[in-house]
C-alpha cells in the first residue's frame, strides 16, 4: 500500500504515525477499509500509544474516546488470533473444516477493516447454522451445534465487546464509523487540532460568519453548557492551496534565522516574504492562483508562523471575551467566555508544540522572565490581556488566559440594550459623574466592573483632564484620546508579576496628584494606594471626581475591605460618595448567568463608626429578582443626601436635580430605541454617545443663560439633533 508507520515519543506522549502521502486510499480510518485495517494491525502491536496520526495534505489525529474505540477493535482481533479452532469440525469432516476455516479467516480479516460488517456476517452464519442443525444426519447436527456453540457464538460475543462493531440497523456501511470516530483534523501547516464534527445529539443554537471562517454554537446534549464550534478559514482551503502553504512553510523554517521574529515590524516583513515565496512556488508548480488569493494565503501562513494561530482567529471574534487554555495542554479543549452564551467549550485543542511557541513569544514580547523562579507572566497584547503560568505554580505545565478588551469602549446605552442596567440607572450614573462625585464600582471578577468604569469615563466632559492609574491596561485610554479626551495613563507595578522598572501603585498615585487638577480614575484599588487615595479625597487634592473599582459583593463588603483590610479610618471612608455594585445573576436559580447592576448606594455622612449599623448606607436603586431589573427606591425620589448635596453645589433645588436625572435617562432610552428601530448599532458606540453628551450639555448651557432650565425644550431640541445626526 506504500504506507509506513512509526512510533514517535515526545515527553510522556507516544504517537503512532502513518505517512499517507500519495496513498490512493486516503488518510481516513473511518472512510477507508484498507486504512482502518492497516492502522489496527499496527495498533494491536502498540496498544499503549496516546494517539494515532495519519498525515497527508491534512493530518487526522485520533485520541481520547476515538482511540479507545480503535484499541477495543485491535484488542479483540488480536485475542481472536489465538482462538482454539479445533471445534471447526469436531467430527473430522475435512470439507466442513476447510469451509469453516475459510469463513473464519475472512470474518477476522473483515473485522479489521469493517468490524460492523464482520459482526453481521457472523450473525447471519449463526442463523444459517442454527437452521441447518435441525436437519440432516445425527453426526452432522452434533457437528453444527458444536461449531455454533464453541466458535460462532463466542466470536459474536467477543466482537460485540468492540462498540464499533455494534452498529444499529439504520447505520449501515462506514457511516457508523464516521459518527463515532471524531478525529481532530488540520492542514499540515497548522499544529493546533480541531474537531470538525459536533457531538451526536448537539443542537444548533446560533451560527455566524467571522473573518472568512464559520462559528456555530451548539447546545450539548445532557450538559448545561454550549459548544463554540469554529471552522477556521484555513480549513476551507482546497487541498492544492494547503499543499502550497505547507511547501512554503517548510522553506520558511529552513531560513527563519534570517528574520528577527520579535522586532516590531517583523509580521509585515514576513508577510511580504511569504507573498513572494507563494507567488514563486505557485508559478513553479504551474498553479493558477490569482494575486488576491496569494494575498489571502500569505495572511494565513503569517498568522500560523509569527502570529498566534487559531487563538488569533478566536480573539478576532468580537463576541469572544475570554479564552482559557488549561494544563495539561492537549488533554482538554480550549474554552471561552462568549458574549451571548457565557462559558463554552470549543472544538479546539492546542498542542504542547503550540504551548512552547507561545511561551517563547510572550517572553520575548514582554521582555520579562518566565521560568520556574518566575512562573507568572502578565502582558498586554494588541488589545488583549494575557496571563501565562507554568511550573511549579502549574504542576502540569504551561497554561494561558486571554482576556480580550472590546475594540471600542462600552457605553451606557449599550449596557441598557443588554439589560445590564436601566435608562434611569444610566441617567443617575451620568449625573453622579457630571457632579464630580467619588464613586467606587464593586463586584466579583467578570461582573463588568472595568467595562462600566470605562463607560462612565465617557460621561466626563472632554474639557476635563483625566489621569488613569492601572497595573494592567484595561481602561479604554487610547480610544478616549482618539475621541478628543485629555487623558494621561500611568502604569504601575503588577500585583502578580511586577517589574522593578515600574512604580508601585501608591507612588504612582502621589505622582498623579502632583500632575495637577484632574479626574482621577483608578483601575483597581488593591492595597497601600488606598491610604493615599483617601487622603487626597478628604483634602480635595484630587480636584475633580475620583472613580475606581474594588473587589466586593456589596457596599458593606467595600467598607470592610477598605477599613479593616486596607487600614483606612472609617471617617476617611466618608469621602466615598456612592458605591455601585455589579454582579452575575443566575435568574431563577438556573444555570444561565446574566450580568446586572444590582445596587447604587450612597454613603451618608452622619454616622460615626459603622455605616451599616448606623444607617450610613442608603440604597438609591436596587435590583429586583422578580422582574430582573434595577429599580429606584423612595430614597432617590425624596431624601437622598447625595442628590441634596449636588443640588446645593449647583445652586438649585432637589426637584431640578431629579428633572436633570430624568432627562439624562430619557436621552439614553431614546438612543437605544433609535438604534434598534433603524438597525444602526453605531448610534450606541462611543463616538456617537460622546457627541450626544456634548449636544446635551450645550443645550443645557443655553438654557442656563436664559435664567431657568426648560427640560422639555432641551429634549425636543436634542431629538431634532438626533434626527439629523442619524
Amino acid at each position: 500500500m506504500g504506507r509506513r508507520w512509526s512510533l514517535q515519543i515526545l515527553g510522556h506522549e507516544k504517537s503512532l504515525k502513518l505517512n499517507c502521502v500519495g496513498c490512493e486510499q486516503g488518510a481516513s480510518i473511518e472512510h477507508s477499509e484498507a486504512c482502518m485495517r492497516e492502522v489496527l494491525q499496527a495498533l494491536a502491536e502498540h496498544l499503549d500509544v496516546d494517539e494515532v496520526v495519519l498525515t497527508d495534505v491534512y493530518a487526522r489525529e485520533y485520541s481520547g474516546e476515538s482511540l479507545k474505540l480503535l484499541k477495543d477493535v485491535a484488542r479483540v482481533w488480536d485475542g481472536c488470533q489465538f482462538w482454539p479452532f479445533r471445534h471447526l469440525s469436531p467430527e473430522g469432516c475435512e470439507r466442513c473444516k476447510t469451509e469453516r476455516e475459510e469463513l473464519i479467516r475472512r470474518v477476522l480479516e473483515q473485522f479489521l477493516g469493517d468490524p460492523s460488517r464482520a459482526l453481521r456476517q457472523l450473525e447471519e452464519t449463526k442463523k444459517k447454522v442454527t437452521v441447518a442443525a435441525k436437519r440432516g444426519a445425527e453426526k452432522c447436527r452434533r457437528c453444527r451445534i458444536e461449531f455454533l456453540e464453541q466458535i460462532v457464538k463466542p466470536l459474536i460475543s467477543e466482537f460485540k465487546k468492540a462498540k464499533l462493531a455494534r452498529s444499529p440497523k439504520e447505520r449501515k456501511g462506514r457511516e457508523w464509523y464516521a459518527l463515532l470516530l471524531n478525529p481532530t483534523i488540520r492542514p499540515c501547516f497548522i499544529k493546533s487540532k480541531i474537531q470538525l464534527r459536533p457531538p451526536p445529539g448537539a443542537r444548533l443554537e446560533d451560527a455566524y460568519e467571522m473573518d472568512g471562517g464559520e462559528v456555530r454554537i451548539y447546545r450539548l446534549p445532557g450538559e448545561l453548557q454550549y459548544l463554540y464550534f469554529l471552522i477556521p478559514p484555513e480549513y476551507k482551503l482546497p487541498p492544492e492551496q494547503v499543499s502550497l502553504l505547507q511547501e512554503a512553510r517548510q522553506e520558511l523554517l529552513e531560513k527563519c534565522h534570517e528574520l528577527d521574529l520579535w522586532e516590531p515590524r517583523a509580521r509585515e516583513k514576513l508577510r511580504r516574504r511569504v507573498r513572494g515565496l507563494l507567488t514563486r512556488l505557485a508559478a513553479e508548480g504551474e498553479a493558477d492562483i490569482p494575486q488576491e488569493k496569494i494575498e489571502e494565503l500569505s495572511n494565513h501562513l503569517t498568522k500560523f508562523t509569527i502570529g498566534f494561530g487559531v487563538l488569533e482567529t478566536l480573539l478576532n471574534d468580537g463576541k469572544v471575551q475570554d479564552v482559557y487554555v488549561d494544563a495539561p495542554i492537549g488533554k482538554t479543549p480550549v474554552h471561552i467566555t462568549h458574549l451571548d452564551f457565557e462559558e463554552c467549550l470549543t472544538n479546539i485543542f492546542l498542542t504542547p508544540e503550540d504551548a512552547k511557541s507561545l511561551v517563547s513569544r510572550f517572553r520575548a514580547i514582554s521582555g520579562r522572565p518566565f521560568s520556574e523562579a518566575s512562573p507568572v507572566l502578565d502582558l498586554e497584547l494588541e488589545g488583549t490581556r494575557v496571563t501565562a503560568i507554568q511550573n511549579p505554580l502549574s504542576p502540569e505545565g504551561a497554561a494561558f488566559a486571554f482576556r480580550r478588551h472590546k475594540s471600542t469602549p462600552w457605553t451606557l446605552p449599550q449596557f441598557i440594550q443588554r439589560r445590564f442596567l436601566t435608562p434611569t440607572a444610566a441617567g443617575l450614573l451620568s449625573l453622579l459623574v457630571d457632579s464630580q462625585s467619588s464613586l467606587l464600582i464593586t463586584g466579583s471578577r467578570g461582573s463588568g466592573k472595568t467595562s462600566l468604569l470605562g463607560a462612565l469615563m465617557l460621561e466626563i466632559l472632554p474639557k476635563f483632564r483625566i489621569i488613569s492609574v492601572e497595573d494592567t491596561l484595561e481602561l479604554p485610554t487610547k480610544q478616549l484620546r482618539d475621541l478628543g479626551f485629555k487623558i494621561q495613563s500611568l502604569r504601575v507595578q503588577s500585583a502578580v508579576s511586577g517589574s522593578g522598572a515600574e512604580l508601585r501603585a501608591d507612588d504612582a498615585l502621589k505622582t498623579a496628584l502632583r500632575l495637577g487638577e484632574s479626574v482621577l480614575v483608578i483601575g483597581e484599588v488593591r492595597s497601600s494606594e488606598a491610604k493615599t487615595l483617601y487622603e487626597a479625597m478628604r483634602v480635595g487634592a484630587a480636584g475633580n471626581s475620583v472613580m475606581g473599582t474594588i473587589h466586593g459583593s456589596t457596599a458593606r463588603d467595600v467598607f470592610e475591605r477598605i477599613v479593616y483590610d486596607l487600614g483606612i479610618p472609617p471617617s476617611s471612608f466618608k469621602a466615598t460618595d456612592a458605591i455601585i455594585v455589579a454582579a452575575p445573576i443566575r435568574v431563577g436559580g438556573g444555570a444561565r448567568r446574566v450580568r446586572r447592576l444590582t445596587q447604587i448606594t450612597e454613603v451618608r455622612k452622619d454616622w460615626k463608626s459603622d455605616p451599616v449599623s448606623e444607617g450610613g448606607f442608603a440604597n438609591l436603586m436596587v435590583y429586583k429578582h422578580s422582574d430582573d431589573t434595577i429599580r429606584p427606591t423612595s430614597v432617590l425620589k425624596k431624601c437622598s443626601q447625595l442628590l441634596a448635596s449636588i443640588a446645593e453645589k449647583w445652586g438649585t433645588g432637589y426637584s431640578d436635580v431629579l428633572k436633570n436625572l430624568e432627562l439624562r435617562a430619557e436621552i439614553q432610552k431614546r438612543l437605544v430605541e433609535t438604534s434598534s428601530k433603524l438597525s444602526k448599532p453605531e448610534v450606541l458606540e462611543a463616538e456617537f454617545v460622546v457627541k450626544s453628551n456634548l449636544v446635551f450639555h450645550s443645550l443645557l448651557e443655553e438654557e442656563l443663560q436664559h435664567g431657568r432650565i426648560r427640560y422639555g425644550r432641551i429634549l425636543d431640541r436634542w431629538m431634532e439633533w438626533l434626527g439629523r445626526a442619524v
